[in-house]
């Protein structure tokens, strides 16, 4: 099977125009639907997958789970073929592109458009769980963002069934930095699995980073067992604790902690934002995307017969009528010669609607070219006059003259002193200018904000294209100043002064939280959401935040944190981090803070010294059945000495120096400055089988297990009984009586 090309027709129905991105498994090309006439988007398992039978149904299972779901918030799926050596779902083509590569171009977003993108997002994600789905992959690279603005969600590749386990091999499945606790334990899963990877693509639309990090995969999908979402706040100034509460929710390592599924989450998202007062925002739709470069390089779609073209006028000698074949399965119109019989039918009353059950027919100009007559010649006859040749000349001169003026002058007033405003779109400043006054008119130039329309291009024109307008008159050249950006705080940040410049830049000014500022006097501008020179859609709004004035500083939390981040928040927080002291303490792994000095919420000046207390604690690892050396060395490589070993009475294992107890426990925490630990050793050895063998290697093996053989016998006779049996416990050092022969 030959890898695609653009120009290849699959099924002689769909023609690869473009690809427009690449997954693990799949590709997905901008496709011409030749059947039907329409853009599509065909997803195309790779060549190496499509003779695996797990890939294979992954693609069925997304097809018929997508084909069930019929909601503005998810991504159709229309067709699905295994055929031809390609295995490939054909999708609606969504024209905008991904939530990814929008924060790619953006960054983090402010509350209120992060909670817009949520709301498409769990609105999907809602009708799946209503029909009982698990989507199993949410993260913002299948979160699609459509030309209309639109979100939709995508790639159904791993949906499951609601509460089903994971798969049999145990592997996990899904996207490591969005993995929920139970997907990473291989436990049951359900919607608030997809609560908890949504909360994070929350967190990361706020922050711009996801919650957790690791030197490889399992120990980054490991980290959310141990450690908790943080506070968007704590990375990024300007998220409300409402919203703060809102990830937290999501994000609980419990299932049961968390929104129960997603139109519980969506419920919660939207009584946030009437809280907050957050305004109404509309997605903007990624400009540096692979579906428009691959929309760019797409060729225009092929003429088809499901449209019908101009007929330009013929001859009066060929004579031709346009007539609708009536009825047709679909909306056809056919060019059939003129039947001229003795007399000229009268279309007038002809009903042209098609036949009951027939589709209707598109609008159509129906027309018939009138016949030419042309004169018969008749015999040259000379007119007889009493009239001077000359006279008549001279008199018919003067009449053309008069009839020629009138005619001047009516088509001046009514048509010549009016033009057509022409079409001056896809021009520069210069040639537009020049188009318009070369049309008769004084062109003005305008400049306008638009979110399509790049800076420097024409929009259009005021009045607009194809209008008539009296010669002379003004016309204005729209010029895009492309979209608008959130003007910059320079010296006056007055009120007055800030929002005259949003004005000027169509934006709204939209009351913010109050900020304290050591630099900014109080009652004065000292920031903005989204922050100065981000690119906005017309319209968009800003929320703009007033200096509260200088602020003392409380110590942040940093507990729980490494000492790279926690000193991060720390000077992020207008601190200075002294030394850093380690010190025991029972609940915190080694590495991690427990606390500073000052205490934590203590009020500090700016710029004070805060010392940072990180645990140096020892886990006690998990060396039960090892036997006693290989304990031992483990526990040293730890840090840890053996203070002394026990028998322990009633517990048995395969041998007699084998560790069945660890005080303290594994995993428990321990002070460096007393590393012991006590070990128990098993106290009942279970009796290893020794029928069949030499007595040597009988005796050998008992001795091994801490048991003594008994029996007279020689070393190379063969063990046929013994007493006690196998796999029955005995006491260290008791005795296993054979016989042999």
């Amino acid at each position: 099977m030959a890898n695609l090309k653009v120009g290849d027709v699959l099924e002689d129905r769909y023609r690869i125009d473009a690809p427009i991105a690449r997954g693990g498994m799949s590709t997905v090309y901008r496709c011409v639907d030749l059947r039907l006439g329409r853009s599509v988007a065909l997803k195309v398992m790779d060549r190496e997958y499509v003779n695996d039978p797990i890939f294979r149904q992954r693609f069925r299972r997304e097809a018929r789970s997508m084909a069930q779901l019929n909601h503005p918030n998810l991504v159709n799926v229309y067709d699905f073929s295994a055929s031809g050596g390609h295995v490939y779902l054909v999708m609606e083509l969504i024209t905008g592109g991904t939530l990814r590569e929008l924060l790619a171009e953006r960054g983090p977003m402010p509350p209120h458009a992060a909670i817009a993108v949520m709301r498409g997002v769990l609105t999907g994600l809602s009708a799946a769980h209503s029909a009982g789905m698990v989507h199993r992959d949410i993260k913002p690279d299948n979160v699609l963002i459509n030309s209309d603005h639109r979100v939709k969600l995508s790639d159904f590749g791993l949906v499951r069934a609601a509460y089903a386990g994971q798969s049999q091999d145990n592997q996990i499945v899904g996207t490591v930095g969005y993995l929920s606790p139970e997907q990473v334990e291989g436990e049951e899963i359900g919607p608030a699995s997809d609560v908890y990877s949504a909360g994070i693509v929350l967190f990361e639309l706020l922050s711009g980073q996801t919650p957790f990090s690791g030197k490889d995969d399992i120990s980054h999908a490991y980290a959310r067992l141990s450690e908790v979402v943080p506070a968007p706040s704590s990375l990024i100034d300007g998220v409300p604790s409402l919203v703060d509460e809102l990830v937290a929710t999501a994000t609980a390592r419990e299932p049961e902690d968390r929104f129960s599924d997603a139109a519980e989450f969506l419920n919660a998202l939207e009584d946030v934002a009437d809280e907050l007062h957050l305004p109404r925002f509309r997605v903007p739709v990624p400009v540096n995307s692979a579906a428009h470069r691959a929309n760019a390089q797409a060729p225009a779609a092929p003429p088809t017969d499901m449209f019908t073209t101009q007929i330009p006028k013929v001859e009066a000698e060929d004579h031709t009528a346009v007539i609708p074949v009536a009825p047709t399965p679909g909306p056809e119109t056919s060019i059939l010669p003129e039947y001229n019989p003795p007399a000229a039918p009268d279309y007038a009353d002809v009903d042209f609607a098609p036949a009951a059950g027939a589709a209707a027919f598109p609008e159509t100009n129906l027309h018939v070219e009138e016949q030419s007559l042309v004169p018969q010649e008749e015999p040259d006859i000379p007119a007889v006059s009493n009239r001077s040749r000359l006279k008549v000349t001279l008199w018919s001169i003067f009449v053309v003259i008069i009839i020629a003026a009138v005619a001047v002058g009516g088509w001046w007033f009514g048509s010549g002193r009016y033009g057509e405003i022409p079409q001056v779109l896809g021009m520069d400043e210069v040639q537009a200018v020049a188009m318009v006054e070369e049309a008769g008119f004084s062109a003005q130039t305008q400049p306008q904000y638009d979110n399509e329309v790049p800076a420097g291009s024409i929009i259009g024109t005021e009045p607009s294209f194809g209008e008539r307008l009296p010669r002379g008159e003004d016309v204005n050249i729209l010029v895009s100043q492309g979209r608008p950006e959130v003007p910059d705080l320079g010296e006056d940040r007055s009120v007055s002064a800030i929002r005259t410049a949003l004005e000027d830049r169509t934006l709204v000014w939209v009351d913010g939280p109050g900020e304290y500022s050591d630099a900014i006097p109080e009652g004065q501008v000292s920031s903005t959401t989204p922050s100065a020179g981000t690119d906005l859609d017309v319209g968009s709004p800003v929320q703009v935040h007033l200096s509260r004035g200088p602020a003392p500083v409380a110590i942040p939390n940093v507990s729980g944190m490494k000492i790279d981040k926690a000193i991060k928040v720390l000077e992020g927080a207008g601190l200075v981090v002294g030394t850093t002291s380690e010190e025991f303490d029972a609940a915190t792994p080694a590495g991690e803070v427990f606390g500073t000095e000052p205490a934590a919420a203590a009020e500090v000046k700016r710029g004070s010294s805060v010392v940072i207390k990180v645990s140096n604690a020892i886990e006690v690892p998990d060396v039960l059945g090892m036997n006693e050396q290989e304990a031992t060395e483990a526990l040293a490589e730890a840090g840890l000495v053996v203070a002394s070993t026990s028998v322990i009475p009633g517990e048995a294992a395969s041998s007699a120096d084998t560790v069945v107890t660890v005080r303290p426990e594994s995993g428990a925490l321990v002070d460096p400055a007393n590393p012991q630990v006590t070990l128990g050793l098993a106290g009942e050895v279970e009796v290893p089988s020794v029928v069949g063998r030499k007595v040597s290697d009988a005796r050998k093996i008992l001795e091994e297990a801490g048991l003594v053989l008994v029996g007279e016998a020689d070393d190379k006779d063969r063990v046929f009984s013994q007493t006690p049996r196998a796999r029955s416990e005995l006491s260290v050092g008791g005795e296993v009586t054979i016989k042999a022969f």
